[in-house]
C-alpha cells in the first residue's frame, strides 16, 4: 500500500466530477482528501510539480506551456493506493519509481479528456499524478501541511478506528446516547470564507438527502468540497451506504461515531454524521458513540 495523488489543471476543471468519479470506480484506489488549490502563480506551481520529476525541466517545458493559458486553480485528489505495482522506469539518471496502476489511470483519463485534434488525443493534459510516495509527501508540504505524508496518515487514536483530520486525543467513553441529544456543525458560507454552525441532525443536508431532497446535499457538496469539505462526498455513495445499513456490524466493529460533549444534555458529532443521520432517519432513538475527553 502506498499513498499518491492526482492533479486535475484547470484545463481539465469542467471535467472535475467525471475524473474524481473515474478514480473512484477503480478499486486499486481509495479516495482520501481532495483538495481544491488556487495557487498565486500558476507558472511556479507547474515548475514546483515537475520540479520532483524525474526528466529535466528543459525537457519538459515546451510541453507544459499550454498549462500557463489553462485556468488558474486546480483540484488535488489524494488517495491510498491499495495496489501499486511499483517498478523501475527509465535509464541512467532518471531512473525512478513508478505506480503501475497510477499510470494506467492517468493515462485513460487522459485518452478519455485531453484536447482532441483530427480525431487524435493532444498532449495537452487534463491530468498529472505522482510516481511515487515520496511525491505525494513533498506536494503534501508545499500545500502547507509540515507533516507531509503523516498529515494524511496519522491515528488521532489507535484503539479506535479515526479520521486523520481529528485532533489527538488519549481518553473516550463508549457509551448510549439519546439521538435527540446528539448534534451536528453544518457550513455557511461561500468555500472560500466560511463558517459552521450547530444543528440539530434533522437540519443537515445529510438528513435532508435521505428524506428525499438530495439536490440539498448534491449544493452542499458543490458548494464546499475541495474547501472545508476534504473526504470523498456524493449522493451516490451516500444512499449506498443507506441501503441496509447496520451500524457497528462485524467488518466495522471499532468504527464509532465520534463526538464530544458541548453541554450537560448536548454532544456534538466530530465523525460520522453520514451514519448518524442514517440512524436518525431509520428511527433509532439510542446511538452508542465515542465521547472524547470525557
Amino acid at each position: 500500500m502506498r499513498y499518491n495523488y492526482f492533479l486535475i489543471w484547470g484545463n481539465g476543471l469542467r471535467y472535475k466530477n467525471q475524473i474524481i468519479d473515474e478514480i473512484r470506480k477503480d478499486h486499486n484506489f481509495q479516495i482520501i482528501k481532495i483538495l481544491h488549490h488556487k495557487p498565486k502563480n500558476i507558472k511556479k506551481l507547474v515548475h514546483t510539480i515537475y520540479s520532483y520529476d524525474y526528466a529535466p525541466f528543459w525537457h519538459l517545458k515546451s510541453k507544459t506551456e499550454y498549462l500557463l493559458k489553462s485556468a488558474p486553480d486546480v483540484e488535488f485528489i489524494f488517495v491510498k493506493n491499495l495496489n501499486p505495482q511499483e517498478d523501475y522506469v527509465g535509464k541512467g539518471d532518471f531512473r525512478h519509481i513508478e505506480s503501475q496502476t497510477v499510470n494506467l489511470l492517468k493515462e485513460a483519463i487522459r485518452n478519455k479528456y485531453n484536447k482532441r485534434k483530427d480525431d487524435r488525443r493532444t498532449e495537452e493534459h487534463v491530468i498529472h499524478a505522482s510516481d511515487n510516495q515520496d511525491q505525494t509527501d513533498y506536494i503534501l508540504r508545499y500545500l502547507g501541511f509540515n507533516d507531509g505524508l503523516r498529515h494524511i496518515t496519522k491515528e488521532p487514536n489507535k484503539l479506535i478506528k479515526t479520521k486523520y483530520y481529528l485532533g489527538q486525543f488519549s481518553n473516550f467513553r463508549i457509551k448510549n446516547v439519546e439521538i435527540d441529544k446528539i448534534f451536528c456543525r453544518i457550513l455557511t458560507g461561500t468555500r472560500d470564507s466560511f463558517s459552521t454552525i450547530i444543528v440539530p441532525l434533522e437540519e443537515s443536508p445529510q438528513f435532508s438527502c435521505l428524506s428525499g431532497k438530495p439536490e440539498i446535499y448534491k449544493k452542499y457538496i458543490e458548494d464546499y468540497s475541495g474547501g472545508p469539505l476534504t473526504e470523498d462526498y456524493s449522493i451516490e455513495l451516500f444512499l449506498n451506504l443507506s441501503n441496509n445499513f447496520t451500524y457497528l456490524h462485524t467488518n466495522h466493529y471499532d468504527d464509532y461515531i465520534i463526538v464530544e460533549r458541548i453541554s450537560e444534555e448536548k454532544y456534538c458529532i466530530l465523525d460520522g454524521l453520514h451514519r448518524a443521520a442514517i440512524l436518525n432517519y431509520q428511527g433509532q432513538n439510542m446511538v452508542i458513540v465515542a465521547v472524547v475527553n470525557e
